[in-house]
């Protein structure tokens, strides 16, 4: 049984939506990444593109459903990088749409960028400013030193500009 469906949104003009009821703290679905590499990115047509996701530095495609969840500023959902999946943080019921904070995923995905490229758990990460293809951020390293990044998405994945500490 499926437990979400796709119907209309404003994310490509599709949404997903809740084939059933879902309690806090349930699986409501999970993503079903497919890991890419930059010429899997390359090849895909442009407007597959903004499906392409990065964590810990590797590439993932998000198939549908996951693909349509759409933004909320007050989300039903919140994600679990861990097991790949969004877990309820409200009650949902069958036919709500599904939705996630995009702002707190980007924020997740560029943490997740910098702990790959630091190789270690970063502290005290903050967002200082930004969006879903540019974005500055601070963090503290081992030292106890605070570094500030300016970094933007270029062909599916993060780059930094500019580093200081």
């Amino acid at each position: 049984m499926d437990d979400v469906y796709i119907g209309k949104g404003k994310l490509a003009g599709k949404g997903v939506y809740a084939a059933r009821d879902f309690a806090v703290g349930e699986v409501v679905k999970y993503y079903n990444l497919k890991s890419f590499s930059q010429l899997d990115f390359d090849n895909l047509p442009d407007e597959e593109k903004m499906f392409v996701h990065s964590f810990w530095g590797e590439m993932f495609l998000f198939p549908e459903p996951s693909r349509y969840t759409n933004h909320s500023a007050n989300p039903n959902t919140r994600s679990d990088l861990k097991k790949m999946c969004d877990i309820a943080i409200r009650p949902i019921k069958k036919g709500e749409m599904i939705t996630t904070n995009a702002t707190t995923e980007v924020r997740k995905e560029l943490q997740t960028f910098l702990e790959a490229h630091e190789g270690i758990e970063i502290k005290d990460f903050k967002w200082l400013k930004g969006g879903y293809r540019n974005a500055t951020v601070s963090y503290l390293v081992s030292n106890g030193s605070k570094k500030v990044l300016n970094l933007k998405r270029i062909d599916g994945n993060w780059r930094i500009l500019k580093e200081s500490v």
